[in-house]
Order: structure tokens, then C-alpha cells, then sequence
């Protein structure tokens, strides 16, 4: 039985691992959530440290505690869907399809689900998604190394490969921010929007961008 005590300060590294992976900081949240884990080896702690290996590329690492939860969980949609992810993108295609598949199959009406079922399938697709999604990854390290041009740049290039991902469409919208180019900011989070519209941090970037946009013209 865990000590009340022990409860809080897994709480608390939790909550401190979470806010970390948000910020970018994925190291650092890796290594809180590897503490909360030694507290409490529980599916919450183990789906949040597979998430930040995610987030460093380490797939195959990923993969061998989101599959520990699949086990105990085969239903769980949220793991099933990040399992699918961490598959395709060391281009374990027949896994991702399945999996996919299984995930289509259990919601036949969500749009994502066959979406991604649809891209798992193509041949042509899937490789354009993957690359995209690694283009993303190391823009972020040229984020955290300051180095902004570069980061759009890969960007730029992570959206020729897969031109509706809402997350590169608001992180090239950011960098634009960061530019002070508020009409090309607006633009990508306003493509962001479309393809995620209830995602309120794209909703508060567009919000900000048109705010400026509009005190620039004023001016």
C-alpha cells in the first residue's frame, strides 16, 4: 500500500512531468515521471513516461511499456492510438495497419480514426507522414537551441510532406509570431484551426495573432 505521502509526490511529479513535456522541456519531464514511477508503477505513470520517450524519438522504448499497458488494457483507445503511433513511425507498417484498423473498427464515425487508417494504407502516404513527423521533432531541437530560421525552415519542409497537420501549421504560425509577421501567423493558425478546431491553445494563438495584426494596421 502506498503512504499518503508518497501519493502527493507522485502527484506532484505528475503534474511537474506533464508541464514539462508542454513546455518542451522533455528531458526533464522524463526524468520526473521516471520518479513517479518508482512510487507507483501505475498505467497513468507508465503511459506518461512512454509519451516522453516519444517525444525524444525513442520509440523502441516507447513502444515496449505502451505494449505492457496493451496488455492489461487492449480497450484502452488513448493507448491503442499513441501504440499506433509509435509503430508507424519506425515503419512497422502491418502493426500500424492493424492496429489502426482496430481502432477504425471500434468508431466507425470518428473522422481520425479512419483518417489514419487511411494514411497506415498507403504506401505513398505514410512514408510523407512519418518523414513530416521528424521534421517536427527536429524543428523543436532547433527551437530549444534558438535557432528559429532553421526551425521554420524544417517546418516548412515537414509541411509539403503533410500540409494538414495542425500541430506544424501552429508551430510555423508561432515562429512567425516570434518573426512579428502577424498576417502569415494569423494565416497558418487559422489553418491549424480548421484542422483542429476545438484545440483551444490554436484558438488562443489566433486570438493573439489577430489582436496584433489588428494593432499593426492601426498603426
Amino acid at each position: 500500500m502506498i503512504k499518503y505521502f508518497d501519493l502527493l509526490k507522485e502527484k506532484r511529479l505528475q503534474i511537474k512531468g506533464q508541464k514539462l513535456l508542454t513546455q518542451g522541456k522533455i528531458e526533464k519531464a522524463f526524468d520526473a515521471f521516471q520518479k513517479a514511477i518508482l512510487i507507483n508503477s501505475s498505467t497513468e505513470n507508465i503511459y506518461n513516461l512512454a509519451l516522453s520517450l516519444m517525444a525524444q524519438t525513442k520509440y523502441l522504448q516507447a513502444e515496449k511499456y505502451l505494449r505492457k499497458i496493451f496488455e492489461n488494457y487492449p480497450e484502452n483507445e488513448m493507448n491503442l492510438l499513441t501504440l499506433a503511433e509509435c509503430v508507424i513511425m519506425q515503419k512497422k507498417w502491418n502493426e500500424a495497419i492493424e492496429l489502426y484498423r482496430s481502432l477504425a473498427d471500434s468508431d466507425p464515425e470518428n473522422k481520425t480514426y479512419q483518417k489514419y487508417k487511411t494514411i497506415a494504407e498507403d504506401v505513398v502516404i505514410r512514408e510523407k507522414y512519418v518523414k513530416s513527423k521528424y521534421l517536427l521533432n527536429f524543428s523543436i531541437l532547433e527551437l530549444k537551441r534558438k535557432n528559429d530560421k532553421k526551425a521554420l525552415e524544417l517546418l516548412l519542409e515537414a509541411e509539403e510532406y503533410f500540409p494538414g497537420n495542425p500541430n506544424i501549421l501552429n508551430n510555423i504560425g508561432s515562429i512567425y509570431m516570434l518573426f512579428k509577421n502577424y498576417e502569415k501567423a494569423y494565416s497558418y493558425f487559422s489553418k491549424a484551426i480548421k484542422n483542429d478546431s476545438g484545440n483551444k491553445r490554436f484558438q488562443k494563438n489566433l486570438f493573439t495573432a489577430r489582436k496584433k495584426l489588428k494593432n499593426k494596421l492601426k498603426n
